[in-house]
Protein backbone atom coordinates (compact mmCIF):
# COMPACT_ATOMS: atom_id res chain seq x y z
CA UNK A 1 0.00 0.00 0.00
CA UNK A 2 1.52 3.16 -0.72
CA UNK A 3 1.47 5.92 2.02
CA UNK A 4 0.29 9.32 0.93
CA UNK A 5 2.27 12.16 0.53
CA UNK A 6 2.87 13.26 3.97
CA UNK A 7 2.53 17.30 5.44
CA UNK A 8 4.40 18.01 8.31
CA UNK A 9 2.68 17.46 11.52
CA UNK A 10 3.08 19.75 14.84
CA UNK A 11 2.74 18.83 18.23
CA UNK A 12 2.77 19.73 21.94
CA UNK A 13 2.80 19.27 25.82
CA UNK A 14 -0.25 19.61 27.22
CA UNK A 15 0.37 23.26 28.97
CA UNK A 16 1.85 24.31 25.70
CA UNK A 17 4.91 25.21 26.53
CA UNK A 18 7.19 22.71 24.51
CA UNK A 19 5.57 22.87 20.52
CA UNK A 20 7.64 20.70 18.02
CA UNK A 21 6.94 19.56 14.35
CA UNK A 22 8.01 16.02 12.57
CA UNK A 23 9.59 17.29 9.56
CA UNK A 24 9.08 14.04 7.86
CA UNK A 25 6.73 11.20 7.60
CA UNK A 26 7.34 8.51 10.77
CA UNK A 27 9.35 5.00 9.42
CA UNK A 28 6.62 3.12 10.78
CA UNK A 29 3.43 3.76 13.37
CA UNK A 30 2.60 1.34 15.94
CA UNK A 31 0.19 -0.04 19.05
CA UNK A 32 2.54 -1.09 22.20
CA UNK A 33 0.56 -2.75 24.08
CA UNK A 34 3.52 -3.73 26.50
CA UNK A 35 3.21 -2.95 30.42
CA UNK A 36 5.57 0.31 30.58
CA UNK A 37 3.62 1.92 27.68
CA UNK A 38 0.12 1.41 29.41
CA UNK A 39 1.57 2.25 32.46
CA UNK A 40 3.15 5.54 30.40
CA UNK A 41 0.41 6.50 28.84
CA UNK A 42 -2.40 5.88 31.81
CA UNK A 43 -4.26 4.29 28.69
CA UNK A 44 -4.50 0.32 26.70
CA UNK A 45 -1.38 1.09 24.41
CA UNK A 46 0.40 4.07 23.46
CA UNK A 47 0.65 5.03 19.34
CA UNK A 48 4.44 5.83 18.65
CA UNK A 49 5.48 7.29 15.28
CA UNK A 50 9.38 6.35 14.82
CA UNK A 51 11.32 9.03 12.91
CA UNK A 52 14.88 10.16 13.24
CA UNK A 53 15.60 12.23 16.20
CA UNK A 54 17.25 14.92 13.75
CA UNK A 55 13.40 15.21 11.92
CA UNK A 56 11.59 16.87 15.45
CA UNK A 57 12.00 20.34 15.04
CA UNK A 58 11.58 22.53 18.45
CA UNK A 59 9.15 25.21 17.34
CA UNK A 60 8.45 27.24 20.71
CA UNK A 61 10.21 28.77 23.50
CA UNK A 62 10.30 25.15 25.72
CA UNK A 63 12.33 22.31 25.11
CA UNK A 64 11.81 19.00 26.89
CA UNK A 65 14.11 17.30 29.55
CA UNK A 66 14.25 14.23 31.08
CA UNK A 67 13.57 12.74 34.49
CA UNK A 68 16.93 11.33 35.83
CA UNK A 69 14.93 8.13 36.64
CA UNK A 70 13.74 7.90 32.98
CA UNK A 71 16.52 9.74 31.37
CA UNK A 72 15.24 7.98 27.58
CA UNK A 73 12.11 9.75 27.97
CA UNK A 74 12.06 13.47 26.81
CA UNK A 75 9.09 15.66 28.55
CA UNK A 76 7.80 18.95 28.63
CA UNK A 77 9.40 20.20 32.29
CA UNK A 78 6.72 21.42 33.24
CA UNK A 79 3.43 19.58 33.26
CA UNK A 80 5.67 16.60 32.60
CA UNK A 81 4.17 14.98 29.99
CA UNK A 82 5.89 12.47 27.73
CA UNK A 83 6.44 13.68 24.23
CA UNK A 84 8.88 11.10 22.70
CA UNK A 85 11.10 8.43 24.08
CA UNK A 86 14.78 6.80 22.58
CA UNK A 87 14.98 3.14 23.07
CA UNK A 88 17.45 2.29 25.36
CA UNK A 89 18.57 -0.80 22.41
CA UNK A 90 18.76 1.69 19.14
CA UNK A 91 20.05 5.05 20.84
CA UNK A 92 19.61 8.67 20.50
CA UNK A 93 19.56 8.84 16.85
CA UNK A 94 16.12 7.57 16.76
CA UNK A 95 12.78 8.52 18.68
CA UNK A 96 9.34 7.31 19.29
CA UNK A 97 6.83 10.27 19.27
CA UNK A 98 3.67 9.70 20.98
CA UNK A 99 1.35 10.62 18.50
CA UNK A 100 -1.39 11.50 20.82
CA UNK A 101 1.03 14.68 21.47
CA UNK A 102 0.16 15.93 17.80
CA UNK A 103 -2.68 18.68 16.98
CA UNK A 104 -3.66 16.39 13.80
CA UNK A 105 -3.07 12.54 15.39
CA UNK A 106 -5.74 10.86 13.28
CA UNK A 107 -3.44 11.20 10.63
CA UNK A 108 -1.19 8.77 11.46
CA UNK A 109 -2.76 5.39 11.48
CA UNK A 110 -1.02 2.56 13.42
CA UNK A 111 0.55 -0.27 11.05
CA UNK A 112 1.35 -2.57 13.19
CA UNK A 113 0.35 -4.08 16.86
CA UNK A 114 3.82 -4.93 19.35
CA UNK A 115 3.67 -6.79 22.67
CA UNK A 116 -0.13 -8.15 22.35
CA UNK A 117 0.79 -10.75 25.18
CA UNK A 118 -0.14 -8.29 27.51
CA UNK A 119 -2.93 -6.72 25.13
CA UNK A 120 -5.80 -5.59 27.54
CA UNK A 121 -9.13 -8.28 26.43
CA UNK A 122 -11.32 -6.05 25.56
CA UNK A 123 -9.30 -4.36 22.79
CA UNK A 124 -9.77 -4.97 19.56
CA UNK A 125 -7.25 -4.87 16.44
CA UNK A 126 -8.48 -4.65 13.07
CA UNK A 127 -7.66 -8.58 11.30
CA UNK A 128 -5.51 -6.75 8.44
CA UNK A 129 -2.95 -5.31 11.20
CA UNK A 130 -0.37 -7.55 11.93
CA UNK A 131 0.00 -8.23 15.22
CA UNK A 132 3.33 -9.31 17.56
CA UNK A 133 2.79 -10.86 20.55
CA UNK A 134 6.39 -9.68 22.06
CA UNK A 135 7.76 -6.84 19.68
CA UNK A 136 9.16 -7.26 16.27
CA UNK A 137 10.23 -10.53 16.67
CA UNK A 138 13.19 -9.86 13.74
CA UNK A 139 10.47 -9.15 11.10
CA UNK A 140 10.70 -5.87 9.61
CA UNK A 141 7.05 -4.48 8.22
CA UNK A 142 8.97 -0.89 7.33
CA UNK A 143 9.12 -0.06 3.52
CA UNK A 144 12.22 0.03 2.07
CA UNK A 145 12.59 3.70 2.39
CA UNK A 146 12.19 3.64 5.66
CA UNK A 147 13.87 1.00 6.27
CA UNK A 148 17.25 2.64 4.47
CA UNK A 149 16.62 5.90 6.40
CA UNK A 150 16.74 3.56 9.89
CA UNK A 151 19.55 1.73 8.92
CA UNK A 152 21.20 4.50 7.60
CA UNK A 153 20.43 6.34 11.08
CA UNK A 154 22.53 3.18 13.15
CA UNK A 155 25.29 3.09 10.80
CA UNK A 156 26.00 6.61 11.61
CA UNK A 157 25.04 6.78 15.11
CA UNK A 158 26.47 6.00 18.67
CA UNK A 159 24.69 2.92 19.76
CA UNK A 160 24.78 1.73 23.23
CA UNK A 161 27.31 -0.66 24.22
CA UNK A 162 24.69 -3.16 25.87
CA UNK A 163 22.86 -3.54 22.23
CA UNK A 164 22.37 -6.63 21.08
CA UNK A 165 21.92 -7.05 17.67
Amino acid sequence: MKKPVFKRLEGGCACNHVRYRLERSPMIVHCCHCHSCQRLSGSAFSINAMIETDQITLIGDGAPTALEDDPLMHRCPKCLLPLWGNHPMIGKAIAFVRVGNLDKADHLIPEVHYHTASKLPWVSIPQNVPTFEHGNEGDSLMDKEAQSRLNTKLERSELPPDRVD
